[in-house]
């Protein structure tokens, strides 16, 4: 069970917000450091932390742009060193993608945000070579944001999906998945909602969320808002699982309400009761033996 105290996630928090280099290195000393999480758990809390600190100071990194742009061109020239973007975004501390996707729409900045884009993407098509070597490098080491980083978490997500969607069937669950309900008109629709609800612990579920991350209180208060309070209206209570665990004050906030209950990982089988049906026995006629026995074919 992952589930951390607010005063160990400061802790984690605290070392993350210090650190000073590659993330990938930072990841690597918060496993030695706190070694009772997983490397999964100690990585998600990293992503959303550095997801905030980008929104936090993305503006700022913005308005300097031309002066960025200046340094790394100067720098450039003088060294023609491959790792230029990476070490000026070190010093930001922000994933080296985001410092790239800035200075290329000001030094492109006749080209569509789209182009640029393109140019992230594919860095053999930027014009500069130096600067395409840069970025490229920039590209294939950095572990916090980017095409590479995008298209990994998807499939983590989509590999805990089919995990649920596995153990819900193991366990016996009757359910509807995403396509299914999108099919029927629903445009918000949880992983799984319950044609047979369940109990867990006492409690009636309608859905189950499957989340790839850990579960902070930003992050879950923004699920809610956005996603799990409107399953709730709609369907009844259910469960969110945050896979890669979360923060112990999240399963009790406010926000939850009647509606959203936070767990670690699938319901165990004896925490979980199903509905089970009597059907009555069928009982044979003499005299009406042929006509049940057509309607039974």
């Amino acid at each position: 069970m992952v589930v951390i105290s607010l005063k160990r996630f400061t802790e984690i928090q605290n070392f993350i917000r210090n650190y000073h280099g590659l993330f990938v290195n930072c990841n690597l000393e918060l496993e030695a450091k706190f070694p009772e999480y997983s490397s999964d758990t100690l990585g998600s809390i990293t992503a959303k932390e550095v997801v905030q600190r980008v929104k936090s100071n993305h503006s700022k990194i913005s308005a300097k742009a031309a002066s960025l742009v200046k340094e790394y061109q100067a720098t450039a020239r003088q060294t023609l060193a491959h790792d230029v973007l990476q070490k000026m975004a070190i010093e930001l501390q922000i994933p080296s993608i985001v410092l790239c996707r800035i200075l290329l729409a000001k030094i492109y900045s006749d080209m569509a945000k789209s182009e640029v884009n393109e140019m992230l993407r594919m860095p053999d098509l930027i014009p500069d070579s130096l600067l395409a070597v840069n970025v490229s490098y920039c590209l294939y080491s950095e572990t916090m944001d980017g095409p590479i980083t995008d298209l990994v978490r998807r499939f983590i997500g989509e590999e805990y999906e089919v995990r649920l969607k596995k153990m819900a069937r193991d366990a016996g669950m009757v359910f509807y998945d995403e396509g299914d309900l999108r099919r029927t008109g629903y445009d918000k629709t949880p992983d799984l909602k319950m044609a047979v609800p369940f109990m867990y612990r006492g409690q009636v579920i309608n859905w189950i969320e499957s989340k790839a991350s850990f579960g902070d209180m930003d992050s879950h208060k923004r699920y809610v808002k956005d996603q799990l309070s409107s399953y709730g209206n709609r369907f009844g209570p259910g469960i969110v699982i945050y896979w890669f665990g979360y923060l112990e004050s999240i399963a009790d906030c406010p926000e939850n309400g009647n509606y959203v209950i936070v767990t670690d990982g699938f319901p165990a089988k004896d925490e979980m009761e199903f509905l089970t049906f009597n059907l009555p026995a069928f009982v044979e006629d003499d005299d009406n033996s042929s006509e049940d026995n057509t309607i039974a074919k």
